[in-house]
């Protein structure tokens, strides 16, 4: 898909004027952490395993073995409502009922590996399903809950049940498109409300994903969705987005995404939930990594580093190949899909890179971008003038090194000064103070209420925010 590469610095203003650069649940679980889980691997690499709950026991324990062979933290895995919670008819007579033997495998699997568990939750059980006309009970499953109490409450006894063993629920695969997900970004809004009221009603210490878009290459679902319930920041514990793209693209979207979710109150970290590149040269899209199985992994120990320095917590590497085109080839292990029972599982090159990365990946800081395009403020703030000077503190909140800028403070009045922000490391803060001249400081004492409006903007003169100093 096509991406868009950022070349914004984000600012906020607050205090004294800061410029920034970039329902409860009766029952205890039914599983305990075992002590091979207790002492799972702590590091930045998962694999997406595109497990489902039809795939052959077998199957599911080979692709928890890989994952641990390769020194995978987790395990991305597909765990439906549908499988456990389902509703029919015995001779003329309704009946509900509950089956947990196969998601139960899940949680024996993941105590046997010491491998955690990245559960997708999805799946709505076509009883309580809210579905457009003309969709059938076979495909109900993709469509909203009508009944967001019943959800919240089907969501709780999964969490409650698995508490410990599955701590970690992303909901819905891909939301944003319409083959996954047949309802609105309002729809999932609530959706998403109800399951993370759910998840952490059963288990307070779960934490939620929100569900990660294949659009990277523009926020149009998820600014809907946000606007949409003001309280899903309160509610969301992790961030993610699914990253198909070029080499140069990846850390560059990963940083706009990382900063989209900051600038909205998302505070949790960001996880690459789905990361793949093809090992075919028919598919390979990245010109400058093509050539089959080399060229892909290739690609990986290229994109990994920097990927983590533009601030990703955690991406899932595509584990195996699966469907048809470029996902044929997308995995490091190449097997026979469907996975039949115990199959035959050949490691790429890719495998190597992607071990050598959980044993010591070392990220790579992505470099700010050179120049300032546009820049955003969060809030109007009032400055204040202490001894004839407004004090000016920078934070730099780029993946890289922000790089000395040159701003320009305009008055109403037409006084102007020159304002240099030093050079700053990621993550680094800096201050320094601006002395007003005499002419400024006899405005403001003239000024009603002792305020004057100023501009603040760049030297190529394009501004980025209004502020007001007082004395």
């Amino acid at each position: 898909m096509r991406t868009r590469r950022s070349k914004r610095f984000f600012a906020a203003i607050s205090g004294a004027f800061v410029l920034c650069l970039p329902a409860s649940v009766a029952g205890a679980a039914t599983f305990a952490p075992s002590a091979e889980l207790s002492a799972a691997a702590a590091n930045n690499i998962g694999v997406h395993s595109i497990l489902f709950q039809s795939t052959p026991v077998s199957a599911k324990e080979a692709m928890f073995a890989q994952a641990k062979a390769v020194g995978a933290s987790y395990i991305r895995l597909d765990l439906g409502l549908t499988a456990i919670f389902t509703r029919g008819e015995y001779r003329g007579h309704p009946f509900y009922q509950k089956s947990w033997a196969q998601t139960d495998q899940y949680a024996t699997l993941a105590n046997r590996y010491g491998v955690k568990v990245l559960a997708n939750l999805y799946a709505t059980p076509w009883f309580i399903a809210d579905c457009p006309a003309g969709t059938s009970r076979e495909d109900a499953y993709h469509c909203p809950p009508s009944d967001l109490v019943r959800y919240k409450e089907m969501v709780a006894e999964v969490a409650a049940r698995y508490a410990g063993v599955i701590d970690v629920f992303e909901i819905i695969n891909e939301p944003d498109t319409a083959r996954a997900f047949y309802g609105s970004p309002q729809q999932y809004a609530r959706m998403l409300a109800a399951a993370a009221d759910g998840v952490h009603a059963g288990n307070p210490r779960a934490r939620v994903a929100i569900g990660g878009v294949s659009t990277i290459s523009n926020t149009q679902f998820t600014d809907a969705v946000l606007a949409a319930d003001p309280s899903l920041p309160a509610k969301i514990d992790i961030n993610t987005i699914h990253l198909r793209t070029s080499a140069r693209g990846t850390a560059k979207l990963v940083d706009s995404w990382r900063r989209y979710f900051t600038d909205h109150g998302m505070r949790g970290p960001l996880w690459l939930t789905e990361f793949g590149y093809p090992a075919e040269d028919g598919f390979q899209f990245d010109a400058k990594f093509r050539g089959g199985e080399a060229a892909q992994a290739a690609f990986f120990e290229a994109t990994m580093p920097g990927i983590v320095g533009a601030g990703a917590e955690m991406m899932f590497v595509t584990q195996r190949d699966w469907g048809s085109g470029a996902f044929a080839s997308e995995g490091f292990l190449s097997a026979d899909d469907p996975l039949p029972p115990n199959p035959v599982v050949r490691r790429k090159p890719t495998f190597d890179v992607i071990k050598r990365a959980a044993a010591s990946l070392i990220p790579v800081a992505l470099p700010a971008p050179p120049g300032t395009v546009s820049l955003r403020y969060t809030d109007n703030s009032n400055v204040k003038v202490v001894r004839k000077a407004i004090t000016l503190h920078f934070a730099c909140r780029s993946a890289g090194v922000c790089p000395s800028k040159q701003f320009r403070l305009a008055l109403a009045n037409g006084s102007g000064y020159r304002v240099v922000s030093p050079a700053i490391p990621a993550g680094g803060t800096a201050v320094t103070k601006l002395r007003l001249t005499k002419v400024s400081l006899r405005s403001l004492s003239r000024a009603a209420g002792k305020r004057i409006a100023a501009r603040l903007s760049d030297l190529k003169s394009v501004s980025f925010g209004s502020i007001r100093i007082r004395g």
